[in-house]
């Protein structure tokens, strides 16, 4: 009898700590803007990726210019936002990126009605999320990309893309970066599009996972779970293109034929494996920073691996 009571005493606390080892992780993510640079990570979210990789994760919508300073706090345990923790990391915080989502902008440059060539911008306003952020740092590059000096504007910090999109409607500001959907709504208005992806010839990522340096020593093992779940879907969205034009309908409230084209541009944007070229580093870094004080890819790889991803 004793026997017996001891076996289910042990049977018992095998259960109670399978139970404790399944309880997944809560995690804290930020973004900058609803926007489809958050496409692979709400794959994440709603297709059970995340959850896959014992994550319990709650997506917050935070200033850029906050991210990487809640980071640093712990306030929150990754970011998506790349131009301003890129510009943050060069300045010296103590951040590395370990994956990138979307490598290549999917801005467009929006202007109103009235101005037809690039020419006409110089002297006016740029509407820009935060200073120095990913969708100023894509109008720079389209205007040089078609041969004029991106000094030519005046930004002006305003806030998350709807925002920007109403200043340019109220004249608040003259033209504004901006990415699908928003360029289709404003065009469809009458405004104009003057430079798009095509326009922009170096890699000029909008989204990734950012986490701060001491994480990487204190909790590998969450932060290769984060990026396992980012490649899973990654590769999901390659793979089911229907289902995530119906999530990008949902998402942002965008018609399915917009939907399909913003799918495109995105599907085109993607880092297929999570990584940029070190040259392509030291172009956005204008090799302020060696490489490896900016990003760690080494847990990238082994998830790769395990992932049989290239």
């Amino acid at each position: 009898m004793k026997i017996n009571k001891i076996i289910v005493a042990l049977f018992w606390l095998a259960c109670v700590g399978t139970i404790q080892a399944a309880q997944p992780t809560k995690v804290r993510f930020s973004y900058s803007s609803r926007s489809n640079s958050n496409i692979p990570f709400q794959i994440a979210l709603t297709r059970g990726f995340f959850a896959e990789e014992a994550m319990e994760v709650e997506m917050i919508q935070v200033n850029p210019r906050l991210a990487g300073t809640a980071l640093l706090n712990g306030d929150l345990d990754f970011s998506t936002t790349f131009g301003t923790t890129l510009r943050g990391i060069v300045g010296g915080f103590p951040l590395k990126f370990v994956a990138v989502a979307v490598k290549k902008s999917e801005h467009f440059l929006v202007v109103r009605p009235e101005i037809k060539e690039i020419k006409e911008l110089a002297g006016k306003k740029l509407g820009v999320a935060t200073l120095f952020g990913s969708d100023q740092r894509a109008a720079e590059e389209m205007i040089r990309g078609k041969g004029y000096s991106p000094n030519l504007m005046k930004p002006v910090a305003l806030g998350e893309s709807p925002v920007r999109a109403q200043a340019l409607r109220a004249g608040v500001v003259d033209a504004v970066a901006l990415s699908s959907p928003f360029d289709l709504v404003l065009k469809a208005e009458g405004f104009r599009l003057l430079a798009g992806p095509q326009d922009v010839q170096i890699a000029l990522p909008t989204s990734s996972i950012a986490v701060a340096s001491r994480m990487l020593q204190q909790n590998p093992a969450l932060i290769k779970h984060a990026i396992r779940a980012l490649l899973k879907a990654q590769r999901y969205l390659f793979d089911n293109r229907r289902d995530v034009v119906g999530l990008m309908i949902k998402y942002l409230d965008q018609s399915q034929e917009v939907a399909e084209r913003s799918y495109d541009i995105v599907s085109a944007s993607l880092s297929r494996n999570g990584e940029i070229t070190d040259q392509e580093w030291d172009i956005l870094t204008e090799k302020k920073r060696p490489v490896d004080e900016v990003r760690d890819f080494t847990l990238l790889r082994e998830a790769q691996k395990e992932l049989k991803i290239r």
